[in-house]
C-alpha cells in the first residue's frame, strides 16, 4: 500500500519565496564521486563539486546528487568557486 505524506512546513515552498536547502542537510552531503565537500549555489540553486568539476541541481529543496542529472562546470565557473583566477592564455 503507497501512503502519501505531507511535506512538514518547514520544507513547503511558499507563493513568492525562494526555497532555500538546510544548512545541517548542506553540511551532511558530499559529492557521489569524491566525497568532497560541496558548495552551495543558492543564486544558481546547486551544488558545487570542484574536485568533480560537476555542478548538482536542486530542484525546489532537494538536491540531486547523480552523476547523470550534474552539469560540467567550465573554468570560469571552477575559478569562481576557488578563488583562483582562471587560466590565462598559453605563451
Amino acid at each position: 500500500m503507497l501512503m502519501m505524506m505531507k511535506a512538514p512546513q518547514n520544507i513547503r515552498e511558499s507563493k513568492g519565496e525562494t526555497a532555500s536547502v538546510s544548512g545541517r542537510l548542506l553540511s551532511l552531503l558530499v559529492c557521489p564521486l569524491t566525497r568532497a565537500g560541496l558548495i552551495y549555489d543558492a543564486k544558481a540553486m546547486r551544488l558545487i563539486s570542484l574536485q568533480a568539476g560537476l555542478s548538482y541541481p536542486i530542484k525546489g529543496q532537494v538536491p540531486i546528487m547523480l552523476e547523470e542529472a550534474a552539469t560540467p562546470l567550465q573554468e570560469s565557473e571552477r575559478a569562481k568557486f576557488s578563488n583562483k583566477p582562471p587560466p590565462g592564455p598559453a605563451s
